[in-house]
């Protein structure tokens, strides 16, 4: 299968630096992109390697069911040994089979009940349904460091909601890829190594992240702040939509000639630059998002960018530390590693990984 074997747990661990993390997400780029498998792999090498601190887990969205809810496949499960916590919603907590102790009442609601924060008592399966909003996520986050200061908090992302893992709550990423993305190897290659790009996007400035970040304490609810001006005398200026989407042009028009650095808070996806780049004096400045989880765009609107000489810049920057690649279809079929990996690692700077199954 020509995955990569790791000899003890200690062999992942080593690969990744996890073990001088506090936190770490997962994000898939499809549905169907190994996060289980990989979160399998790395619980069992935390215990093979003998780890001290806890694992820490919660999911964005639904994780360790036996079939995806929409298409009917069957999935990985989660197992867990004793000692792991993890903050799954009460409908979820009943289909586990890990004796499990409840430390908090998270108050934060679901479709499947309210939030729970737990203890595993013994070694067993578990189903994860979590908080899906970033001030949700950082409050499971305190509450699971209540109990285990140390321990390693682990967000599993989901389809689309990428962006939650993001936000400076995580210090590091692991992305997950499969075929669903695409079947052919150089353009999944391509595919993969634009996304890592976007995800990676570099950081402001220390000094300019300071302003924004002052700014945006001072207009929480702003989802537009724009940068005016030069560096020894900037001035801030605002904009209240309640989306990005269908607002493009009114944003545009809040530009001012000397607006050098224009924040944009949610997601950057192609509608919203399509409507930006429709107004000719959206151009020769920098934009900026929370993290690179936040873009949304394809290759075509990243070169109009260009084109417009808008950089990109973010105020969270995150560390994709490995890039694991699932070679089974969602619906069972396998298809040979071997030319993914090759492709990938001609045009990755990560490491690049077949870790093979993993359901306990």
């Amino acid at each position: 299968m020509n995955a990569f074997t790791a000899e003890s747990g200690t062999d992942l661990l080593h690969l990744t630096g996890l073990q001088d993390l506090q936190s770490l997400a997962i994000v898939g780029l499809s549905k169907n992109a190994g996060k289980t498998t990989f979160l399998n792999h790395l619980v069992a090498a935390w215990q093979d390697s003998a780890e001290a601190r806890p694992l820490a887990l919660t999911s964005i969205g639904r994780d360790g069911e036996t079939e995806d809810i929409l298409s009917g496949y069957e999935k990985p499960r989660i197992y867990v040994p004793a000692g792991t916590l993890i903050a799954s919603a009460a409908g979820a907590l009943q289909n586990s089979d890990a004796l499990l102790e409840i430390l908090e009442l998270s108050n934060i609601r679901t479709a499947l009940g309210e939030v729970i924060v737990c203890r595993a008592l013994s070694d067993g399966y578990v189903e994860l349904a979590g908080p899906s909003m970033t001030d949700e996520i950082n409050s499971i986050q305190s509450l699971m460091r209540q109990h285990e200061p140390e321990c390693l908090f682990i967000l599993d992302g989901a389809l689309s909601r990428r962006s939650q893992a993001g936000s400076g709550m995580s210090e590091a990423v692991i992305l997950c890829v499969s075929t669903e993305t695409s079947t052919d190897p150089e353009v999944l290659a391509d595919m993969t190594n634009f996304a890592l790009d976007l995800l990676q996007t570099p950081a402001l400035p220390e000094a300019t992240a300071n302003l924004f970040a002052q700014a945006i304490k001072k207009h929480p609810k702003k989802r537009t702040i724009m940068l005016n001006g030069e560096r020894s005398n900037w001035s801030i200026s605002t904009l209240d939509t309640p989306a990005l989407v269908g607002y493009g042009k009114d944003i545009a028009n809040a530009l001012q000639p000397d607006t050098r650095f224009l924040y944009l808070q949610g997601a950057l996806t192609d509608q919203v630059l399509q409507e930006l780049l429709s107004e000719t004096n959206f151009a020769n400045l920098t934009l900026v998002v929370e993290d690179g989880t936040r873009l949304f765009i394809n290759s075509g609107s990243f070169q109009k960018l260009r084109d417009r000489k808008v950089n990109i810049a973010v105020l969270n920057p995150l560390n994709v530390r490995l890039l694991c690649f699932n070679p089974t279809r969602a619906d069972g079929q396998w298809l040979d590693s071997q030319p993914y990996l090759a492709e990938m690692r001609k045009k990755l700077l990560i490491p690049v990984v077949d870790l093979g199954p993993k359901n306990v």
